[in-house]
């Protein structure tokens, strides 16, 4: 079982096998020699921010926010191979078919990322500053978040024409499905109001909110696992349970500025940027048991179980 880590200040990915704890690492080059220099003192940066597992094809696809590419990885022997432009600013992505679709920030966009031809093949616009993309199987649709425009849309995933939105809270950042398909839980951050964000409750069989939870201060990213809501909050340094039932919550400090957030079995695993650290929390008791050192600013997480 290994835990793949991108560390975004260091162009690395790492691979931490979970039972022996063995490690390896892939350095990344930029594609162009055109990275984004931080500041005057440091050195030009790709800046791997979200990671998508390919089994079949046994790769790794990292998506880089400084210099707008993505790169792939050889798991055999854990290379990178090559570094490609795929937009500006790529939040993140998910496979569908022989295709990446990548939501890019700066250019409020998806780019159609043919994984074959290794090349983006069109792009289409969405919303204001997409921040995340999740396909549902059950109602074969893609879902995009729009940060700046309050909104959710619906994208048919072959023609890739809107086909309807959802309103929601302030500034919606990342989405989850129920396990049945048929409930989508968006993460609303108020981003930069000050106030405690809110997840959004959406039932997809009438496409209206039904509810809404109050969780931490900024909340990013939402995992569900059976009648729990696992949130993580950025400026709050959190990880919120929530009882789906009951709507009790539990709250466990998880590092400093936290960055992303993987559930696997009773442990949540959450990457600390600022700490240097994946914290492992057991999500029963809702405390940190153990944590693995990574590299530079730590981000995107991916488990192969």
């Amino acid at each position: 079982m290994y835990i793949y880590i991108a560390n975004m200040g260091e162009d690395i990915i790492e691979r931490v096998n979970l039972e022996t704890n063995y490690r390896d690492f892939a350095k990344i080059k930029s594609y162009n020699n055109k990275h984004l220099p931080l500041n005057v003192y440091s050195k030009y940066l790709c800046g791997p921010h979200r990671l998508i597992l390919d089994k079949q094809r046994q790769k790794l696809y990292s998506l880089n926010a400084y210099d707008n590419s993505i790169s792939i990885i050889n798991l055999d022997d854990f290379t990178a191979e090559i570094s490609l432009y795929v937009g500006n600013y790529p939040n993140n992505g998910i496979m569908h078919g022989d295709y990446i679709l990548v939501v890019n920030g700066d250019s409020d966009s998806i780019s159609i990322f043919d994984i074959e031809e290794k090349k983006v093949i069109g792009q289409v616009k969405v919303g204001s500053f997409p921040q995340d993309i999740i396909y549902n199987e059950k109602y074969d649709l893609i879902f995009v978040s729009n940060m700046n425009s309050d909104e959710i849309l619906l994208i048919d995933p072959y023609s890739y024409r809107i086909v309807d939105f959802i309103g929601t809270g302030a500034r919606p950042i990342g989405m989850t499905f129920s396990e049945d398909w048929d409930y989508l839980y968006v993460v609303n951050s108020y981003f930069e109001t000050g106030v405690n964000g809110k997840i959004s409750v959406i039932n997809l069989q009438s496409f209206k909110v039904t509810g809404e939870i109050e969780v931490g201060k900024v909340p990013t990213m939402v995992r569900k696992k059976e009648n729990f809501l696992y949130v993580l909050n950025s400026c709050s340094n959190t990880l919120s349970k929530i009882d789906l039932l009951t709507k009790q919550k539990k709250e466990v400090y998880c590092g400093y500025a936290p960055g992303y957030l993987c559930i696997l079995d009773k442990y949540a695993y959450v990457s600390s940027a600022e700490e240097n650290k994946v914290n492992i929390i057991d999500i029963d008791e809702m405390r940190v048991v153990k944590f693995i050192e990574t590299r530079k600013e730590p981000q995107g997480l991916v488990i192969d179980p």
